[in-house]
């Protein structure tokens, strides 16, 4: 007696097979990408630690950060897409953390403020 397949469980069947076939060809084909948006983060990174004033309160990060920025960008120019993906990500983390010191010394020194201005503000007080 022959056997009849339903139409249903072949397509589903050959779905299960062919989509994940197609996805590892166009992955293994595609090689690896430029990483522009990598880079991209890194340098919005590097201007949020300037605006925040970094060069003048984290220096050596944001040295570091601005080499490995452009460091990256000549790995991208020469397509070692790798190498400027390290290097945008490092660029990145230094940036952040020039970014954070400068904000923890702005905060810090305005600390001092308010309490230099409390203090004045109580030696009035007591003079009167």
């Amino acid at each position: 007696m022959k056997q009849v397949h339903s139409n249903k469980s072949r397509p589903r069947w050959r779905r299960l097979i062919l989509i994940p076939a197609v996805t590892i060809t166009l992955t293994g084909c595609a090689g690896v990408s430029p990483p522009l948006d990598t880079v991209s983060t890194a340098e919005m990174a590097l201007n949020r630690a300037l605006s925040a004033q970094a060069a003048r309160y984290a220096p050596l990060e944001v040295r570091l950060a601005q080499e490995k920025l452009d460091r990256a960008k000549s790995a991208v120019h020469v397509e070692e897409y790798e190498e400027a993906r390290r290097q945008a990500e490092q660029a990145e983390v230094d940036a952040r953390l020039a970014e954070a010191k400068a904000l923890s010394e702005r905060a810090r020194q305005h600390g001092e403020e308010v309490e230099q201005t409390m203090d004045t503000l109580k030696k009035e007080a007591q003079g009167q």
